[in-house]
């Protein structure tokens, strides 16, 4: 299997209080990187054939704005390649956006969010203002929205459009699923049923926390409490290039990678037990938590 990019998730702080976000909201920095274990996860990082890119995630990475220039400046001396994804609360007007972006040419892409959840808390302008500047500079973005039910999105493609997006085809939509704080904040009835019965993809990023824990992907793992396959170890006792050959190795990581959480599901033979398994079962992430969290999670 191929381990194509690396994520560092900065910061669990947040210019937004997003009530579907899979991470969960602090104000504060105690679980932030330091800067040294950055710079030694980093150099791990590039001492482990195969990996071609390093993600920089949150939260939101410009609140702790001088962590995140110091893993891009630490990236670019070691010839990894990098992306970021960010709610753009910042870019207040495009020239500010302009100049905060150039910093950046040169990133594979940046990953803007916007949909109803963000909303609430960022005016789509910005998000428009940062997606206009990166495409004067030449930066390759998507901007990602996240749906609910009874959402569709020619309606999210109008709206942005009308605030004057510049190119609608770089808009990827994706459904909201039942997992991190929205298990708590949401109704049922906003959860679509989308769980396609295929691999899933997202067992090519390997996601690092701040403690040095690694998770085997992006989704729900690292809300799963205790030992489980999608925790693959931590750096701070093991390399890296040792914790992703797991990915060959352990038969439930490659399962899932070829068959998906819900075939997987299927072969246990189990059935929903509760509202909550059901809407677990809407999603390959929610799927993923049924199948590892232990009893007592529950």
């Amino acid at each position: 299997m191929d381990y194509l990019t690396v994520s560092l998730f900065l910061t669990r702080r947040c210019t937004s209080r997003c009530r579907h976000c899979g991470a969960w909201y602090t104000k504060s920095a105690e679980h932030d990187f330091t800067k040294d274990d950055l710079a030694r996860f980093i150099a791990d990082i590039a001492a482990t054939p195969g990996i071609e890119a390093v993600g920089l995630s949150g939260g939101e990475v410009f609140v702790v704005r001088g962590l995140f220039d110091f893993a891009v400046d630490d990236l670019r001396r070691l010839g990894l390649p990098f992306t970021f994804v960010t709610n753009a609360s910042w870019a207040k007007t495009e020239q500010i956006a302009w100049r905060c972006l150039a910093r950046y040419v040169g990133t594979l892409g940046i990953g803007l969010s916007a949909d109803s959840f963000h909303q609430q808390f960022i005016p789509i302008e910005r998000v428009v203002n940062a997606a206009r500047a990166a495409e004067r500079l030449g930066i390759p973005y998507v901007v990602r929205a996240t749906l609910v039910a009874s959402e569709r999105p020619e309606v999210v493609e109008t709206m942005l459009l009308e605030a004057g997006i510049p190119d609608p085809g770089r808009i990827a939509y994706a459904p909201v699923m039942y997992i991190g704080q929205a298990r708590e904040k949401m109704d049922p009835d906003e959860f679509p049923d989308e769980n396609p019965d295929v691999g899933c993809l997202s067992l090519r990023t390997p996601f690092i926390f701040p403690d040095g824990a690694v998770y085997a992907c992006c989704g729900e793992a690292a809300n799963i409490e205790g030992a489980h396959p999608l925790l693959l170890g931590n750096l701070n006792e093991t390399r890296l290039a040792e914790l992703v050959a797991k990915y060959e190795t352990d038969p439930a990581l490659k399962a899932i990678y070829s068959a998906g959480p819900r075939a997987m599901w299927e072969k246990t033979g189990r059935t929903a037990e509760s509202l909550r398994d059901e809407l677990l079962l809407r999603s390959p992430c929610g799927t993923c938590r049924l199948l590892f969290e232990k009893a007592e999670e529950k």
